[in-house]
């Protein structure tokens, strides 16, 4: 078992890099539905009108636009990131270059990092577009209206859920490294 500890890692950075192409949240109704990824693309069909695809930086009002990009663009980028270290460690003890014990405290700081990363996306996402509701419904007239929270009506995608399974299964992956080698080596023949 002690020779495949590093699948763990890998299998989280492989979780995280699918993440990256996967939406973070995503509405479903009767008559529409609309896919928001991390990285600043969205995605809207509805029986009434054609599908739009773009980017939040590319719309209007921009003042709302740029902190929505912002916040997942920060996370997104770091949740790539943490894929490709996990990957590459993982394949650095595959080859036998590292030990475990070389990239254990990577490996924490990292599901840390994504974990963190991802929580910036949940919180930046809902008070930008929070905002951007509460500014739509400013030309309504006054008490006619309740903004809700953008959690209120989307729900988490792939790319928010796979942030915190690649970060537990990473966690999971040091404690079982730790437990094997403080294990003695106990030879059956």
């Amino acid at each position: 078992m002690k020779d495949y500890i590093w699948t763990i890692p890998l299998i989280a950075g492989i979780l995280l890099l699918i993440s990256w192409f996967t939406p973070a949240a995503y509405y479903k109704g009767i008559e529409s539905e609309e896919y928001f990824w991390m990285w600043g693309l969205w995605y809207t069909d509805s029986i009434t009108s054609r599908s739009n695809t773009g980017f939040f930086l590319l719309e209007e009002p921009a003042k709302y636009m740029i902190p929505i990009f912002l916040s997942g663009i920060f996370s997104a980028i770091i949740i790539l990131i943490g894929s490709i270290v996990l990957i590459i460690s993982a394949n650095s003890i595959r080859t036998g270059r590292k030990t475990t014990r070389d990239f254990a405290s990577t490996w924490f700081g990292m599901s840390i990092i994504i974990f963190v990363a991802a929580i910036i996306y949940i919180i930046g996402i809902d008070i930008t577009l929070t905002n951007l509701a509460e500014w739509v419904m400013t030309l309504l007239p006054p008490d006619s209206y309740s903004v809700p929270d953008f959690w209120d009506f989307y729900n988490p995608g792939f790319a928010l859920i796979a942030p915190f399974l690649s970060g537990t299964l990473v966690i999971v992956g040091i404690a079982v490294s730790k437990y094997i080698s403080k294990r003695p080596n106990i030879s059956l023949f």
